[in-house]
């Protein structure tokens, strides 16, 4: 079988997109099959610079061909160039993958929504079906946080993800909340297919945060409790409330806050911890592919944050690592957030009201008072993370489901 892949984050970035999808083609050569990616030029969330470039690059990334365009910005910029950057997406898109061979199958990662159209006029060049993986619910996460009110936008954006979700031979998401809030939207239940997002659970593991552990040595936090926050600091990630939970502690001597990554919101945190003059927050870069699985062994407790007002169900990618790695969650989500179930169904860390700095200093004082719950926390994560959230077997799932669609007669 022939793939495509259509996504906007591709090694070298560090995203979990990024991973999630290199992760999916590597897999998909090693069981045989030709994959081709079309991604952007890596730009953001870089763990080393990388030299600017311009045009259409091709390249063989371990065995895989990969084809970057140079797509306008859309992260870190305002609103009004991240829409437009999204709309001109599609397009650069289709002009670079239409040079490559006939796929059987095309899976698309969205955010953003707009790369279905690219999938969808591919589709029809070749007469090729795709598969839409659905992570974060467009355009209804944008009006939650507020940052889509006009209502002429709202309707645009409405139809056109209808217009692909009509279109996609299926669609994958990453939990049961999700499709359930798509058939509630009246999209056709047949094309629901819930694929947990993965995480290799050989390469996370508890014993990378053993005491040669080279972050807790490299940063002097032998004997403290490493509270952990890693990944892109947005808006969405209501970066304030953790601030203010370490404001909260400043006078417990043994924790300290690692907060690594970047984002829009980055400068914000680097200036409010100035103004607190805070000593217990640590502020890190984004580490590399290879590097995270040590960073996050490198903690005692992992955060998850989002904005109250995010209502959609998402569960952030953050988490699983940190249960696969045997390390207790606090999760400070809006609770129709299937994150919440996870923890849940998990019982591998602390829930507390979203936006609340005293609930979440209050459920970090705890775990750090008590090592053994902590440690039974993590230990059931771990566990779950094994059984229900492997690499192999969520891949198994979508390379299935790929298959399926192929064979499939509904023209994109």
């Amino acid at each position: 079988m022939r793939v495509l892949l259509l996504s906007d984050a591709f090694p070298p970035e560090v995203r979990s997109s990024s991973h999630l999808m290199y992760e999916l083609a590597e897999d998909l050569r090693a069981r045989g099959h030709a994959v081709s990616v079309v991604t952007c030029r890596p730009r953001y969330n870089l763990a080393a610079p990388v030299a600017p470039a311009r045009g259409v690059q091709r390249e063989t990334l371990n065995g895989l061909e990969v084809v970057r365009v140079d797509a306008p910005a859309i992260h870190n910029v305002g609103h009004v160039r991240r829409g437009l950057g999204q709309l001109w997406l599609p397009v650069a898109f289709y002009r670079a993958a239409r040079a490559l061979p006939r796929p059987d199958v095309i899976y698309v990662y969205s955010p953003p929504l707009t790369l279905g159209l690219a999938a969808h006029w591919l589709g029809r060049r070749w007469r090729a079906p795709f598969v839409f993986n659905v992570q974060d619910l467009f355009p209804q996460n944008a009006i939650d946080l507020g940052a889509l009110r006009n209502p002429l936008l709202v309707a645009f954006f409405r139809a056109l993800e209808r217009y692909i979700y009509r279109r996609a031979a299926a669609i994958a998401l990453h939990s049961e909340g999700n499709a359930a809030w798509l058939r509630r939207d009246g999209v056709e239940a047949a094309k629901l297919r819930v694929i947990p997002n993965w995480v290799d659970t050989e390469t996370h593991r508890p014993e990378t945060g053993g005491a040669q552990n080279r972050f807790r040595h490299e940063l002097g936090l032998e004997g403290r409790f490493v509270v952990l926050f890693a990944g892109v600091m947005g808006y969405a990630q209501d970066m304030e409330t953790i601030v203010e939970a370490a404001a909260r502690l400043r006078e417990e001597s043994r924790v300290v806050f690692l907060l690594v990554g970047d984002g829009s919101e980055r400068a914000g945190v680097e200036r409010r911890v100035r103004e607190l003059d805070l000593e217990n927050v640590r502020l890190l870069p984004f580490v590399s592919r290879e590097d995270y699985p040590a960073l996050v062994a490198a903690c005692d407790v992992g955060l998850v944050t989002l904005k109250k007002t995010m209502k959609t169900p998402v569960v952030p990618s953050k988490l699983p690592t940190y249960m696969a790695s045997a390390r207790p969650v606090i999760v400070s989500v809006n609770p129709e957030s299937d994150a919440g179930a996870l923890v849940r169904a998990a019982d591998c860390g602390l829930l507390v009201p979203p936006g609340d700095p005293d609930a979440m200093a209050a459920a970090l004082r705890q775990l750090a008072g008590d090592p053994a719950r902590a440690a039974a926390l993590g230990a059931s994560g771990r566990e779950y993370a094994v059984a229900h959230l492997s690499r192999c077997p969520c891949i198994d799932e979508i390379e299935k489901l790929l298959s399926a669609s192929a064979k499939s007669t509904t023209p994109a």
